[in-house]
């Protein structure tokens, strides 16, 4: 091989992304969250200027479905323009269709891969292959019908579901052998994620997601700086971008003051990070949580720094609950009432909550968390009417 060759390999920008559970519950905070997947992209077009690479490789998942604005596609061709060496660009399950094509179309150092396997030479010693989705749900094995050249260093771009390290979204299906039989040196996947170096012989990579979008998407994110030698993976470096990070926060309040849990969280919160607190234990601070849930976020974010998704109270008022529920008051009622509502399932527990009219119109949301979520606003609930009960004594 002649010259050193270096390229970045990215995926899933999923640019326009509204962040799904946020825009009702914090508007502002759900546009900041937005904003901050196109603010990751430019940190890639920055690294990518500031590395000298000599191509950019995305594997799919550049939009979010439906919401490919027309700002958004105008943006992004603004972004790629501002490179001089090749984009290559392959199309996965959420953008294999996209609105504007030929209206806004891309600069002309972009090569996006068509629907059959495509081939570009790079230099003497290195080439690009890759394959776009036909169709959003893309069954075909395209792993197995792409192949590299035996004299040149082989990157392929890829959107893809790998069998071993599948997150149950089974898109374009292969297995490990797929990869190892095409000669292919690199395979520039997307879709998962996760950031994951699956293999080194060959490189299989998924760089993951360019900005977290929830708390199932935690840690670091951004894209690979790849270095060729010799028609070898010289090195690989990962190029952290994101914006903002996820961070979950347990604070236990048991014999402690509201002054005590604000320096903890302080503490422990980055600037940076969008926290969801959850606060345990037994103690007076739980009335205060309770009935001041707004305040009490406004004045973390304000002394933290950081961003406030949710705080989730799951502490007791100084009482006991167990003697409390033998007795014969309305307190004992709540909670033998209580308890006979966490016996429902989650399915039974949102068709309750959800005769309600105005959180009918959030049943997705409900729908969306955890078993152990909506169980435990079963117990919030209780412990909430116990913690008022307690006020107006």
């Amino acid at each position: 091989m002649g010259r050193q060759f270096r390229f970045i390999h990215c995926a899933d920008l999923h640019l326009g992304s509204r962040f799904k559970g946020l825009g009702t519950e914090n508007p502002a905070l759900a546009e900041r969250l937005r904003q901050s997947v196109f603010g990751s992209f430019s940190r890639i077009i920055d690294a990518a200027l500031e590395n000298h690479v000599d191509a950019l490789v995305i594997s799919g998942d550049l939009y979010d479905d439906d919401n490919e604005l027309p700002s958004t596609r105008m943006w992004l061709s603004e972004q790629l323009a501002r490179l001089d060496v090749p984009v290559f660009i392959c199309r996965g399950n959420h953008d294999s269709r996209t609105s504007w094509d030929s209206a806004i179309p891309y600069p002309s150092n972009v090569h996006e891969f068509g629907t059959a396997p495509e081939r570009v030479e790079l230099s003497e010693d290195v080439e690009i292959v890759g394959i776009s989705y036909a169709v959003p749900h893309e069954t075909r094995n395209l792993a197995s019908i792409l192949e590299g050249s035996f004299d040149r260093f082989t990157i392929a771009c890829l959107h893809c579901d790998l069998d071993t390290v599948t997150e149950g979204y089974s898109y374009a299906p292969c297995s490990m052998s797929d990869l190892q039989s095409g000669n292919i040196d690199y395979w520039a996947l997307g879709h998962i994620h996760k950031r994951d170096i699956v293999a080194t012989g060959p490189y299989v990579v998924y760089p993951g997601n360019i900005q977290g979008r929830s708390f199932k998407e935690t840690g670091p994110k951004g894209a690979y700086l790849v270095t060729v030698d010799s028609h070898r993976v010289s090195s690989i470096d990962f190029i952290e971008t994101s914006v903002y990070h996820w961070e979950d926060l347990t604070v236990d309040i048991t014999g402690r003051t509201f002054n005590d849990v604000m320096n903890i969280i302080g503490s422990k919160a980055d600037p940076e990070a969008i926290c969801r607190i959850t606060f345990t234990g037994s103690g007076e601070l739980d009335t205060l949580l309770r009935t001041n849930m707004d305040d009490v976020s406004r004045t973390i974010a304000q002394t933290a720094g950081c961003m406030i998704s949710s705080l989730a109270v799951r502490t007791s008022p100084p009482i006991d609950i167990e003697a409390r529920s033998n007795e014969k008051d309305m307190g004992a009622a709540v909670i033998r009432s209580g308890r006979e509502l966490s016996k429902m399932t989650k399915e039974e527990l949102v068709d309750l909550i959800c005769q309600n009219k105005n959180a009918s119109k959030h049943r997705d949301f409900f729908m969306s968390m955890s078993e152990e979520d909506v169980q435990s606003l079963v117990d919030d609930a209780t412990r909430s009417i116990l913690a008022r009960m307690v006020v107006s004594r």
